[in-house]
């Protein structure tokens, strides 16, 4: 996909149960929302697979399980210009119990086991990952991915030699 010469911004906010019931909903709209902003099928999957597990952990560790917390997400899609590469931007809050930032990390990769590794996946994917305390309690997460405005698609033609 060719970049625009127009500056393009979509934002998009929810407010919803930290349920996996909603998960679904949350990766449809962030593949969505990425594709209209310039972004590649493979990086908007990769973007999508970031934050279901931000909000993942958030269900099983800040909530303990609960389905009827609420989380709010923002997303903000920047779309490639021939002169500025497309950008997303994600902010998660919840209401969970504040942790120590020091305690949020993966485990080691070389200790194979399930689980344990959605920090290492956000951190591989997202440009940047920054955890932080709400003033009026819970944690917020705030993460970028960036991309390039030279060539925004892994969709390949392909031309087939019909000798």
């Amino acid at each position: 996909m060719e970049p625009k010469n127009t500056e393009y911004t979509a934002t998009a906010t929810l407010s919803l149960p930290a349920s996996p019931a909603w998960y679904g909903t949350i990766r449809n709209l962030i593949t969505h929302l990425c594709r209209n902003c310039g972004v590649d099928d493979r990086s908007a999957g990769s973007i999508s697979l970031a934050i279901d597990e931000a909000v993942s952990n958030i269900h099983r560790h800040g909530y303990h399980g609960s389905h009827d917390e609420m989380i709010e997400i923002k997303i903000t899609g920047y779309r490639a210009t021939s002169s500025s590469p497309w950008k997303i931007c994600i902010c998660i809050e919840d209401l969970a119990d504040q942790i120590e930032l020091t305690k949020i990390k993966s485990r080691e990769i070389d200790d194979i086991r399930p689980g344990g590794l959605g920090v290492h996946l956000i951190q591989s994917i997202m440009d940047t990952a920054t955890w932080s305390h709400r003033d009026e309690g819970g944690m917020r997460l705030i993460m970028e991915k960036h991309g390039d405005n030279s060539h925004n698609s892994t969709d390949v033609k392909i031309e087939r030699n019909l000798h």
